[in-house]
């Protein structure tokens, strides 16, 4: 397997199951995909995949390779770590991987302050909800909202940030509307995912009593809240520097999730890498308060 670029196709249709999607992941068109896969099985003298309706599936000789192409991955993957390690300069490309709730409602001030004290580095935001691949070098940094710090990945190297908490949010204006009324208090906007409420965001309600609205992430469940549909749990660094949404009376806030700084091998080791590290840390730390839901504007004050 001589051709990387043939590898690391072949990986990922592999992965994907499908050529489509394996485009759409590499950044290729669909024929150049196919080209690649057929180059591989003509070097290799082996069929790789079987074509189903359910999508591309690995043939007895497909599943095999598939263990050798992998650790070639690692071992490039792990070369380009060392010898991004080894480019001391505060110049050239930075990418950086963080949910888009924290990049667009706490950190984009501060990413514009970073890139406006560093003009030579070019940061590359990876806004998404999905986690990147460090170890395929999808991104130099990652910024995670961790859940378990039992599940960080032991082959990744992580630094603590900060605790993030959330609590239970209304629109000022259903709040203070005079037909107010108990129905309105226990219309909910869950995400999908979401399974069932946790007994601290029910005090006083009655979440039986009326049919919730489901959506699929926290931008579509923040701007429910703002149309006066109901009452949601949202991130509190979200929701208190909103100035239309309060905290429903007498709800509590709760821990969410800690948020974790994560890279991969030598990359940490780069002066870019180590630099933003640093800023981002001391940031973080500045918003300590917002992300504990003690903000300085507190929603029950609004």
């Amino acid at each position: 397997m001589e051709n990387w670029d043939n590898v690391r196709v072949f990986l990922a249709v592999a992965r994907h199951g499908s050529v489509r999607a394996a485009s759409n992941a590499l950044q290729l068109n669909h024929s150049t995909v196919l080209r690649r896969v057929s180059q591989m099985e003509a070097q290799l003298g082996a069929r790789l995949f079987e074509k189903l309706p359910t999508g591309y599936e690995l043939t007895p000789a497909g599943a095999e390779i598939q263990s050798l192409a992998e650790e070639m991955e690692q071992s490039s993957s792990l070369l380009q770590s060392r010898v991004f390690a080894r480019d001391q300069r505060l110049t050239g490309k930075l990418r950086v991987a963080m949910p888009p709730s924290l990049v667009a409602d706490l950190l984009m001030p501060d990413l514009a302050d970073f890139s406006r004290e560093h003009p030579e580095i070019e940061l590359q935001i990876i806004s998404s909800y999905e986690p990147v691949n460090l170890t395929r070098r999808q991104a130099d940094v990652a910024i995670r909202l961790v859940y378990d710090q039992f599940s960080l990945p032991q082959h990744l190297v992580g630094q603590r940030l900060h605790d993030v908490y959330r609590g239970v949010y209304i629109s000022q204006a259903l709040l203070n509307e005079s037909a107010y009324s108990e129905r309105d208090c226990n219309k909910w906007i869950l995400k999908e995912e979401d399974n069932g409420l946790p007994d601290w965001a029910l005090v006083g309600s009655d979440p039986t009593s009326v049919p919730p609205m489901k959506v699929n992430d926290v931008f579509s469940q923040l701007a429910a809240v703002r149309a006066d549909i109901g009452k949601a749990i949202l991130p509190c660094f979200v929701a208190d520097a909103d100035m239309a949404l309060v905290r429903v009376p007498k709800s509590e806030i709760a821990f969410y999730g800690t948020l974790w700084m994560l890279t991969y091998g030598d990359t940490r080791k780069t002066n870019r890498v180590r630099l933003f590290g640093k800023f981002i840390k001391e940031r973080v730390d500045a918003h300590a308060e917002l992300l504990k839901g003690k903000s300085p504007v507190d929603a029950s004050m609004k």
